[in-house]
This record gives C-alpha cells, sequence and structure tokens, in this order.
C-alpha cells in the first residue's frame, strides 16, 4: 500500500502566510524522514481563511529540491482553470527537477467559486477537463501538436521539455459522481476516491470503473488512492478529542462554504448530513481517528472491500491540530501503522 501524506497548506488561525508556508514545508520534510511515500498537494483558490496553496505546480517543484525519496502528487490540478499546454510544460519540468518523482493527479473541482474568480463557466468544466486532459498527453507523445478543439486550438507547437518519466508521469484522477468512474475507467486511468462517499456507494461506483477499465486493456491490479483524514494517538480517547476541535471546524467551513459553492447536488447534500452528524457519527463514517492498531484494521477494510492500493491522509483535518500533535500521529503511523503493510 502506498503511504501518501496530503496537504493544503493550511492557515492556522492567528498566523501569518508566511508561517503557514513554513509549517507545511517542515511536516513534508518529517513526512520523508519517517518514511511517507509521497506528498499530495492540494490546489485552493480565493479561500485566505482556508489555505495558501494556489499554485501546486511550484510548490510541487520546491518540495523537489528540498527532498531526496519522497514522491510528490497534485491532489488535484484543477485543469479547467488554465492553459493546458502550459501544464504540460509545468507538469515535464517538475519531473525531471524531482528526477522522476512527481505524480500528476488531475480533477475539475466541485466548487465553483474557483471557476466564477477565473471567469470559467463551471458548465463547461467536463468539456473542458475532458479536452484539457487530451491535449496534455498528446503534447508529451508527440514531437509536433496540432489540435483543433472546442475551447483550444494550437498548430504545430512543440512542447518542450518531454516528461523525465516515459512516456509521462503517472497520471491519476479524482472521481466522485457515478457518472465519472466509469468514464475514467475507460481511459485506463488510475483514480481519487473520497471517504466522503458511503461504503456501499463506492462500491457499486468502483464495480463499474473496473468494469470499464478491463475494457480499455489496462493489466494489473486497478490503482485506487482513497483520501480521508487521520489521525492517530497513544488511546482510543485522545484520538478522538485531540482532533477535535479542528474536525468540526472543517465540518463547518464545509457547511457554510462548500454547500454554497459545490456545483453538485450530490456534494452539498452529502455535506450537509455530515453537517448534522453528532461527531460520534463522524467518528464512524467521516474519518479515521484511533489508536495504530485501530487504523490498521479500518485500512485493511479498505483493502478488503473497496480494493485500495494507496491512502491519502489528510493528517491535520481543519489545519488547527496543535503541530506537536501532528507530528506524533505521523510517528505513530510510521512506526506502528506502515510496517503492517510494506513487509
Amino acid at each position: 500500500m502506498n503511504f501518501g501524506m496530503f496537504t493544503d497548506f493550511h492557515v492556522r488561525r492567528g498566523a501569518s502566510q508566511a508561517e503557514a508556508f513554513d509549517e507545511s514545508f517542515g511536516q513534508i520534510t518529517e513526512a520523508e524522514q519517517m518514511g511517507f511515500d509521497t506528498v499530495w498537494l492540494a490546489e485552493h483558490h480565493f479561500s485566505p481563511e482556508r489555505a495558501v496553496l494556489a499554485s501546486p505546480m511550484v510548490i510541487a517543484s520546491a518540495i523537489a529540491a528540498r527532498t531526496e525519496r519522497i514522491r510528490t502528487g497534485l491532489a488535484v490540478q484543477v485543469l479547467p482553470l488554465t492553459n493546458p499546454l502550459r501544464v504540460a510544460e509545468e507538469a515535464a519540468t517538475v519531473d525531471h527537477i524531482s528526477k522522476g518523482r512527481f505524480d500528476f493527479g488531475i480533477g475539475r473541482s466541485g466548487l465553483t467559486k474557483y471557476y466564477q474568480g477565473y471567469n470559467v463557466p463551471y458548465g463547461e468544466s467536463r468539456s473542458r477537463f475532458l479536452e484539457a486532459l487530451e491535449i496534455i498527453m498528446k503534447a508529451w507523445r508527440e514531437d509536433s501538436l496540432t489540435h483543433e478543439g472546442e475551447y483550444h486550438s494550437f498548430q504545430d507547437v512543440t512542447v518542450t521539455p518531454k516528461p523525465y518519466q516515459q512516456p509521462y508521469p503517472p497520471v491519476r484522477v479524482a472521481v466522485a459522481g457515478e457518472d465519472t468512474f466509469p468514464l475514467v475507467g475507460a481511459m485506463g486511468h488510475p483514480i481519487f476516491i473520497s471517504a466522503n462517499t458511503g461504503r456501499e456507494a463506492l462500491k457499486e461506483r468502483l464495480a463499474a470503473y473496473r468494469e470499464k477499465l478491463a475494457e480499455s486493456g489496462a493489466s494489473g491490479t486497478p490503482d485506487i488512492a482513497i483520501r480521508v483524514p487521520v489521525y492517530c494517538a497513544e488511546t482510543t480517547e485522545k484520538a478522538h478529542e485531540e482532533p477535535r476541535e479542528s474536525a468540526l471546524g472543517a465540518i463547518q467551513y464545509a457547511v457554510t462554504e462548500l454547500i454554497q459553492t459545490a456545483a453538485n447536488p450530490e456534494i452539498a447534500e452529502r455535506m450537509r448530513r455530515i453537517a448534522a452528524a453528532p461527531y460520534e457519527q463522524v467518528l464512524e463514517e467521516r474519518v479515521l481517528f484511533g489508536t495504530p492498531s485501530e487504523i490498521v484494521d479500518k485500512f485493511k477494510g479498505y483493502q478488503e472491500d473497496l480494493g485500495v492500493t494507496g491512502v491519502v491522509m489528510e493528517v491535520n483535518y481543519g489545519g488547527q491540530i496543535p503541530q506537536d500533535r501532528v507530528n506524533n500521529s505521523l510517528r505513530l503511523i510510521s512506526n506502528e501503522v506502515m510496517p503492517e503493510f510494506k513487509g
């Protein structure tokens, strides 16, 4: 199993933006020293109260220069918001700087706020995403690119550099809606899924993904990474109580911000249900907060029920867990959880 740490370069209450960068870079250094496989970077815009990670490709480059072993992945680059040729160039550049320690995670986001800020109609997000991905794949594979599409037209351009990894970095697509699973399966790409979606719904959607993936000609075990908030402590009581305020703050943020800007009604309704749930239900259904042995059992459950091959752990859910507690959680995961899956 691939063990990934998700970060959105959160902003703590009362802290400066400079401190937000320093803290997150420090946490990434800790993660590499502790043996984590990948650090995954979010993309946020126009949310000063939440995060400073507006440029994940720039941050990925900085991480590559600061580290020696850990991989850096995007979770995710929002493709419809920018020029796909620029994305192809920058991703290939990061791939070279990192000497192939780069994963190209992509999606289109469910938040209309980002699209409104960039003056891109959200109703075009899917078609823009698919066209952008097509262009990027062509740019990496072909010496010269000509494309005539709905949103972009290019004539005989040569994208340089080509990726370090051949033919290109691993491409992973975030999926959420029911119809997205088979669509991405038909493309043959690995996926991100979210623990926000109910277990039974995930089973059904993953079955559709696997069916289309097999039809695409892809071989081997389907590569499925699940994103979920994770917190580990020495006792169950500590694991539940220490991140409580931060987790509830994250949920409240979802109520006041995400629901208002979520284009997908399913996402909005899911967040309403989460917001109305007691903390005990959040612990049961939304997060993995527990002792090392409890987290091992839950990860094994994900493997058995859903066939996941990686976890993208949101290790500071809500961004307000004290830094010493976050580091303690990372140490416990590294020392007592990861060895159960790395033998």
